[in-house]
């Protein structure tokens, strides 16, 4: 009945092990392809992370530095107002994580533009090929892999060709291959097609976070301007100094304002010490304990939300903060009335939210749309620089429009939380 069948031909699973180990091959070189485009990129970003930090370092940090003191002053012909208190705390924690930063990259090594050649790119996607993880047979052999592929990882990022050659080499030296049967292999073969599809599908996602990122919006500014001939980064630098400039004013005006409220502060050698009036400490709201926590509210409320709420009172709007909004979490940053006592939401967005964050700032945007929110009538978002600055101009820009809407004696209900139909 089987008699067609010869003795010569080849087994059934050994033609199907010949198909699936086609459609391997091709999968690997799209692998080595979107790892060879990761790779790189996430190199670039970290060349030039380090060459903007060399750039303007320094001045975020001198900049932050007299931002924490604006609001130290502040704080003090404030003291009962537990906002300026609050934001002393975390003026005065941005200033010391930007004096960390531009410490650590200071005393780091220069660090060119990265450019691989297409030697390099070419050496890199075979050793990506030939010797990524995923297609170990067993534990050892992906410690071999593991080990092999970070060293390739350093020498690509050093633009080292010759030794990823000779990396490939060695794992092949190293590497023992197995003597399975053919049925055996079409197992190990389908399942390292199904890790290798998920594989490509993580850094094609890694690699479009990467893309969509402020550092990498940044980078694309200054590569374009730069391959204009422009210095892209010395109209960042120039700007920030101009920042430095204006706060360091507003540092001399508050001091002005300081002496001139407690005049005891700029005593003649003559006046007793004793008799000087005592300014409220600035870092503790009045009433509290110095070990007492700031309402966890305050606590969690970032710098430019500070200034925001600091720009809503001072131009004498009402206004509420994380109100509860019946059907979205968490609550939106600032809730006020218009004069018709309609709903006005006003959110900030961070720079370089991760994908779990973006994909969430997404679902919110949708929520608002759908429950009647529309950008630039009743819902107001501002966002950071891509560098992660603030832009306390369009802050300014955006609280006078509000201002606006919600005219002199716009008031939010403090005690009832705001619905939605």
């Amino acid at each position: 009945m089987f008699q067609w069948i010869s003795n010569d031909k080849p087994a059934p699973e050994a033609l199907e092990l010949e198909a699936k180990l086609q459609q391997l091959e091709a999968l690997e070189e799209r692998y080595a392809e979107v790892q060879t485009e990761h790779i790189t990129l996430q190199n670039a970003l970290a060349a030039f992370k380090q060459r903007y930090w060399k750039r303007v370092g320094n001045l975020y940090a001198q900049l932050d530095s007299l931002r924490a003191e604006i609001a130290r002053l502040r704080a003090r012909l404030s003291p009962r107002d537990q906002m300026r208190q609050a934001a002393v705390g975390v003026a005065s924690s941005q200033a010391r994580a930007s004096a960390d930063a531009a410490r650590d990259f200071e005393t780091s090594v220069d660090c060119e533009p990265f450019a691989p050649t297409e030697d390099l790119r070419k050496f890199y996607r075979m050793a990506a090929r030939i010797v990524h993880p995923d297609r170990a047979n067993d534990d050892e052999d992906r410690k071999l892999r593991d080990e092999i592929m970070s060293r390739i990882n350093v020498a690509y990022r050093d633009g080292h060709v010759h030794t990823i050659q000779t990396l490939i080499d060695e794992y092949q030296m190293r590497a023992t291959p197995g003597e399975d049967d053919a049925a055996t292999r079409l197992i190990r073969t389908i399942r390292l097609i199904s890790r290798v599809r998920e594989q490509i599908a993580d850094i094609s996602q890694a690699t479009g976070t990467l893309r969509e990122s402020g550092l990498y919006r940044l980078f694309k500014v200054v590569e374009e301007a730069e391959a204009r001939g422009e210095d892209r980064l010395r109209v960042i630098e120039a700007g920030i100094e101009r920042d430095i400039a204006r706060a360091d004013h507003e540092v001399k005006r508050l001091t002005q304002e300081i002496a001139e409220r407690y005049p005891v502060l700029v005593h003649s050698a003559a006046t007793p010490a004793q008799e000087q009036e005592e300014i409220p400490f600035a870092g503790v709201p009045e009433g509290a304990s110095p070990e007492a926590p700031v309402e966890a509210a305050e606590a969690q409320t970032s710098q430019v939300e500070v200034e925001i709420s600091v720009l809503l009172r001072e131009m004498g709007v009402d206004y509420a903060r994380r109100q509860a909004l019946d059907g979205i979490e968490p609550a939106p940053a600032f809730t006020l009335r218009d004069r018709e006592g309609q709903l006005i939401v006003w959110e900030h967005q961070p720079v370089t939210p991760d994908e779990v964050q973006r994909q969430h700032w997404q679902e919110r945007m949708t929520w608002y749309a759908a429950h009647g929110f529309d950008v630039g009538v009743n819902l107001f978002v501002t966002r950071d620089e891509a560098d992660g600055s603030i832009n306390l101009e369009r802050l300014q820009r955006v609280a006078e429009f509000v201002k606006t809407l919600a005219g002199a004696s716009a008031a939010v209900e403090a005690n009832a939380a705001p619905t939605v139909s």
